[in-house]
């Protein structure tokens, strides 16, 4: 019997963007990317939620963690923002339970789609911005990492060991584990262990409290502690969003009475409460998952897979294009990339999920649209005005970004040979390509090359100078004098 339980709470609020009207598109035309979020919204929500769970979940914890109950917290860099804004109190009670050993999690700071992106240098970056953020605000960096909504694949995994974090935290779905519990620490293929949620424990609290048609309703934090401590295997891993504590159910349902009471309950049963990084430490793996990126997990939905955010043709749309846009963003940076980052949060793309049943119930719950359709079209109102924005920046100083550029897969340029393709995604694959694969080369510089950097990294020089070289007499050579004289090899 479990013996170990590791609590975490994820807290984010996103950056909602204003929907559309033409009083936004006015707006956004006056005053640039800012005027694209609706601030005073975000205020007043992460107002009230302060009031009802922020800062009485926070005391309950602090105070428990005071006495020896330990936990972890995951907060998103965004949700960090806000909270110096409007809620440092909260702040003040995180930093007294970390002090007292509560452990804060890494992950991606916008809390984004950057683990469904096609390079996951991105996410990689966002694991270390907020791990920077977290340790500037609480004192200590995090060990453990968590991508957005605990999506996870071996690829995931194995940029999380990049990132220098010791531990994955993802869910515990079936369809990887098999017969397996998910009570144990894993290791994956990737060399990272894994610690999976125990999602029906978890949902228990997160969804079912206050469900009065429930068989097993009432809850009570002693009934809890039971379920648990007669829970096979070495660790039971719960997981949950903090608002469940006083925004998702009640004060008045006795969710924060619940909350307080469970430390001591877990006490009397037996089990004692550690931070993941502790469990991790404590335990020897119990095997190894494997869990390739064709079936990347998450806890969302019952599907526990990238579908709530990519599920639907419009919202594989608008993921394409935010990708693309971002390449254009992140070889210009500064503010616009920042812009770029938050309309890359998850919530973007779940507002447009066109589930129904369960899973679109929660979807509905949580969307501030009035349909999935006026989600999408407000979205692709603020990505292709920042994508204006971006292209205008990018266009100003073509020389200067333009070998910063690394383009998507769908914007690539495959190159044909004998011994297989080759995708030139930057001018660097370009210029090696040039030198190593000169015969097949020639035969794109008739015209293709030259079409593709004029119309994909908008080098109108460039793509004339690669003309000119493609009547030289050795054009392949002709063609990496004129990326000498215009790119200079790192």
């Amino acid at each position: 019997m479990a013996r170990l339980v590791a609590f975490m709470f994820e807290m984010h609020q996103p950056r909602r963007t204003r929907p559309l009207s033409p009083r936004a598109l006015l707006d956004r035309m006056r005053e640039g990317p800012r005027a694209s979020y609706d601030s005073q919204l975000d205020a007043q929500v992460f107002g009230r939620v302060t009031s009802r769970c922020y800062a009485p979940a926070s005391r309950i914890l602090s105070a428990a963690a005071s006495r020896g109950f330990a936990f972890s917290f995951s907060p998103s860099g965004v949700w960090i923002e806000q909270a110096r804004e409007h809620a440092r109190e909260v702040l003040q009670e995180l930093r007294r339970s970390v002090e007292a050993g509560a452990e804060p999690i890494a992950q991606p700071y916008y809390h984004g789609v950057s683990p469904l992106l096609s390079d996951l240098d991105e996410m990689e970056q966002q694991l270390e911005a907020q791990a920077d953020a977290v340790e500037s605000e609480f004192g200590v960096r995090p060990r453990a990492a968590e991508a957005t909504e605990m999506l996870y694949n071996d690829e995931i995994g194995r940029a999380m060991r990049r990132a220098g974090f010791g531990l994955a935290l993802t869910e515990g779905a079936e369809r990887v584990l098999g017969w397996r519990s998910p009570n144990y620490l894993y290791m994956s293929r990737a060399g990272i262990p894994i610690l999976m949620r125990n999602y029906r424990l978890s949902d228990d609290v997160a969804f079912r409290f206050s469900e009065r048609s429930w068989d097993q309703y009432p809850l009570t934090a002693e009934k809890y502690a039971s379920w648990i401590a007669a829970s096979p295997g070495d660790v039971v891993f719960v997981a949950m969003d903090i608002e469940t504590f006083g925004e998702h159910h009640w004060r008045e349902t006795g969710i924060l009475d619940f909350l307080e009471a469970l430390p001591r309950a877990l006490e009397d049963a037996g089990v004692e409460a550690v931070g993941v990084s502790e469990a991790a430490r404590r335990l020897t793996p119990a095997d190894y998952v494997d869990v390739p990126p064709w079936d990347t997990i998450s806890w969302a939905d019952v599907e526990k897979d990238p579908s709530a955010w990519a599920g639907s043709e419009e919202q594989a749309r608008a993921l394409a294009l935010y990708e693309e846009v971002g390449s254009y963003a992140r070889a210009v940076g500064g503010e616009l990339l920042v812009h770029w980052r938050y309309l890359g949060m998850s919530d973007n793309f779940y507002y447009m999920s066109t589930k129904r049943g369960p899973s679109g119930a929660v979807h509905d719950y949580f969307s501030p649209y009035k349909d999935p359709l006026a989600a999408y079209t407000s979205y692709l109102h603020s990505l292709l005005s920042l994508y204006a924005d971006v292209l205008r920046a990018y266009s100003s100083g073509v020389e200067r970004y333009a070998p910063r550029l690394r383009t998507p897969p769908r914007l690539s340029f495959v190159v044909r040979s004998p011994e297989g393709d080759s995708l030139l995604r930057t001018l660097d694959d370009l210029r090696r390509c040039l030198l190593e694969c000169p015969s097949a080369m020639a035969g794109h510089l008739n015209g293709d090359l030259q079409s593709w950097v004029r119309h994909v990294f908008l080098w109108d020089r460039l793509a004339e100078e690669l003309e000119a070289a493609s009547r030289a007499r050795d054009p392949v050579r002709a063609a990496l004098s004129a990326l000498g004289r215009l790119v200079p090899a790192k």
